[in-house]
């Protein structure tokens, strides 16, 4: 039987070294994001995001199908020439999908999700800003395959929805936001609703990242707590899909659709079935909560109505699928990153699917990820 097409619902551009540094309004350019090959003395892909904030070593960013040797000479020298040129060359992209039989990319930022953690807003604004430029540029070599999804801003809500629309006017197909905000702008109050609306009318899919959030603020702060982050799988968007869910959020904007993106998906069965049996247990149902918007549906009704996640390498999701919802899982490579099999996604993807219906493979792979981004398939 013939396998089904394969749209590759998260995988990442590599933004050029120097666009901040030239396209950053003047008062900024000074404190614009850069790159550094050595801190401290010691080597690796530097990346420096705002005055007063150490840098993040991001050399996994550009080690697609790379050794550890050869990662670890990478990170004696870094440099764009020994990383994967499809990051930032559309064209040389396009070719890098077809040798992986991928007929249709969603991309993500590489660089831009640290800058999730910058406090001043206006200076934050304005990179995400020139980076959505770029990525439409991008996106622009060939609009039916590639589809960028822009950073915004959301410290003022009604500034985002705004953005985003002049994104959906550039072509990009959806939003990255923070995964998880700070404490002062939590996701259930009401000062967001401008946006939830205007993503809910712009039909633009948001999606909450893995490093894009205010928690792996702290996580990232040292060795010993990024070791610790990485052994639970970063469940900030764990409780931010219990928020937007619980608070009503997805009950006032019903048509609003969250990504949950390099995360996998094996947490949600245990995930789904506790937010179901509280909600029944304590009494939710019947009678209410701390939140003025009462809710119609159950916790899991209202994830499989809205709420998606992209997976990786995740058996184990793959056989609690149904658990999950068939209509809720989207397959991606991570391609350029160092999570990626490609240029052999079809093996890997053979050996993870052995005994799954053709019909359900067909959807995880190509159909679910077509709807929610508008990809023409056959």
């Amino acid at each position: 039987m013939t396998s089904p097409v394969l749209l590759d619902a998260d995988s990442h551009v590599s933004e050029p070294l120097n666009l901040w540094q030239e396209r950053l309004p003047a008062k900024y350019r000074d404190i614009a994001p850069h790159m550094e090959t050595e801190y401290q003395g010691r080597p690796g892909a530097w990346w420096f995001i705002e005055p007063d904030r150490q840098p993040h070593n991001v050399i996994l960013g550009f080690g697609a199908n790379k050794s550890l040797d050869e990662l670890k000479q990478l990170l004696k020298s870094f440099s764009y020439a020994g990383a994967h040129r499809g990051g930032w060359d559309p064209a040389q992209r396009v070719k890098d999908m077809d040798q992986d039989g991928v007929a249709g990319d969603i991309l993500y930022t590489t660089l831009g999700f640290r800058m999730f953690w910058i406090k001043d807003a206006g200076f934050q604004r304005a990179c995400f800003q020139v980076y959505n430029d770029w990525l439409a540029e991008f996106c622009n070599y060939s609009p039916k395959r590639l589809k960028g999804l822009a950073l915004i801003s959301l410290y003022d809500a009604k500034l985002a929805a705004q953005d985003l629309a002049d994104c959906a006017k550039k072509g990009l197909a959806g939003a990255i936001v923070w995964a998880s905000p700070p404490e002062e702008l939590p996701f259930y109050s009401e000062s967001y609703d401008p946006f939830w609306a205007a993503a809910q009318e712009l039909s633009m899919p948001l999606s909450l990242h893995e490093f894009a959030g205010f928690r792996w603020v702290d996580w990232d702060s040292d060795a010993k707590k990024r070791t610790v982050a990485a052994g639970i799988n970063s469940h900030e968007v764990e409780s931010t899909f219990a928020t937007l869910i619980l608070s009503g959020v997805l009950e006032r904007f019903p048509g609003l659709k969250v990504v949950s993106a390099e995360l996998n998906c094996g947490w949600l069965p245990y995930f789904l079935r506790r937010l179901d049996e509280r909600y029944e247990a304590r009494g939710v149902r019947v009678h209410g909560s701390a939140f003025p918007t009462r809710l119609t549906l159950k916790p899991s009704e209202y994830f499989r109505r809205q709420l998606y996640a992209t997976f990786i390498d995740d058996t184990f999701g793959i056989e609690h699928r149904r658990e999950i919802g068939l209509e809720n899982l989207l397959w991606s490579s991570d391609f350029p990153h160092s999570a990626t099999f490609w240029p052999h996604s079809q093996e890997k993807i053979d050996k993870d699917f052995t005994g799954v219906d053709e019909g359900e493979k067909r959807k995880i792979l190509t159909e679910n990820t077509a709807k929610l981004y508008g990809f023409a398939v056959n």
